[in-house]
């Protein structure tokens, strides 16, 4: 057996070893990625997947890179429905599908899934083998049963963590009917009591005065069942997502928000992003909103902006008021938690959007500290 069939055989044994060290998808990926571009002298490589007749960029090495707004669907089309893997020399046509910088060599295509391909662009300038191409279609093919399996986990993970939110939706409607409610309706009774007492002893202004406090109880129970409803109404995004402009999209919050005299709102050059439009207007609005509560001094600031991350986006909404307390951070995401003694507000708004940002497939953090400010931070795939 000559040097060059031992080095090839134990150079595909160590690619099919680097299969399916983790279940995370893109620890999945990096494991065996980072081995396939380092024993075949690659420059990148990339999995792009196929969904809805638009290209979604799942991975990329090395990164961050961005996929490409258009694309040449019917060549997609043609290198899945080849189901084999292909060799093709870097050209414009194929510059324009590929999610990274590319120049010069052979782009070499792999299909993993029936709707996804593995990507890698190599710099030599002779193609691959029809012979080299074969002895890595299975392993390729291996390794995209193995994405499928770390891609059912994390929508398995994705459910029950949607599970345990709906569990912990319906304890905290139980707090609401218990408590919550309650109070309100405690206070309505007595002062129904008081009236009628002042007007058996005929002194129907004292009576009277006991009104305003009637009509304060009913506004806080109309606004706690109008956050139940908004709250449990916030339907599934699935087909609702569009391409959303979301400079256009703050200036239409900014113009609803009542802006505190001498307070300043800095916003940023901002990206376009696949969203909910109505659900992405909704977490803006509420974090500024939310900030702007807080400003109430001249000069006070409030910052929108973003950075881009690569795979993602990461917002963020910043003030710079009286920050927020930390025993009160780890709950102010939880439905009815008020970050002030504000007895028009309901405490549904931060529930909201961390609902959303969630269901958009991103995360929420707070970062804040006792009077320097607070600053909510999320991210948003592209």
């Amino acid at each position: 057996m000559s040097g060059g069939t031992l080095q090839t055989i134990f150079s595909l044994y160590e690619l099919s070893m680097a299969i399916g060290k983790s279940l995370n998808y893109r620890d999945n990926c990096d494991h065996f990625m980072k081995v396939f571009l380092s024993r075949k002298m690659l420059k990148a490589g990339w999995i792009v997947q196929l969904h809805n007749n638009r290209l979604r960029l799942r991975y990329a090495i090395p990164g961050p890179y961005r996929p490409k707004e258009e694309v040449d669907m019917d060549f997609i089309h043609g290198l899945l429905n080849e189901n084999k893997p292909v060799c093709v020399s870097v050209n414009k046509r194929v510059k324009d599908i590929c999610p990274v910088p590319v120049s010069g060599g052979f782009i070499i295509v792999f299909p993993i899934t029936n709707d996804s391909i593995l990507s890698v662009h190599s710099p030599r300038n002779e193609p691959w083998s029809s012979v080299e191409l074969r002895q890595l279609d299975p392993i390729i093919r291996k390794f995209g049963v193995s994405l499928k399996a770390s891609a059912d986990y994390e929508e398995q993970k994705l459910l029950t963590k949607r599970l345990e939110r709906n569990n912990n939706d319906l304890n905290d409607y139980a707090h609401i009917v218990s408590h919550d409610l309650k109070s309100p309706l405690r206070n309505i009774h007595s002062l129904v009591q008081w009236i009628e007492e002042d007007l058996d002893s005929d002194e129907p202004k004292k009576a009277a005065t006991h009104m305003p406090y009637i009509y304060s109880s009913l506004e806080k129970m109309d606004s706690l069942i109008s956050g139940i409803l908004r709250y449990s109404n916030l339907r599934e995004l699935q087909e609702s997502l569009v391409k959303t402009d979301l400079n256009k999209l703050i200036d239409e919050v900014k113009s609803m928000l009542l802006v505190p005299l001498g307070v300043q709102i800095v916003i940023h050059e901002m990206p376009q992003v696949r969203a909910d439009r109505l659900r992405m207007s909704q977490v803006f609005q509420n974090l500024m909103d939310n900030a702007l509560t807080a400003l109430k001094r001249s000069g006070d600031c409030l910052e929108v902006g973003y950075k881009d991350l690569g795979s993602h986006y990461e917002f963020y909404v910043k003030d710079n008021g009286p920050g927020i307390a930390k025993a009160h951070q780890e709950k102010v995401f939880q439905v009815f938690q008020k970050l002030d003694a504000d007895s028009t507000k309901s405490g549904i708004g931060l529930a909201i959007v961390s609902r959303i940002v969630e269901d958009h497939g991103g995360q929420i953090r707070l970062e804040s500290r006792e009077g320097e400010g607070a600053a909510f931070y999320f991210t948003h795939p592209k």
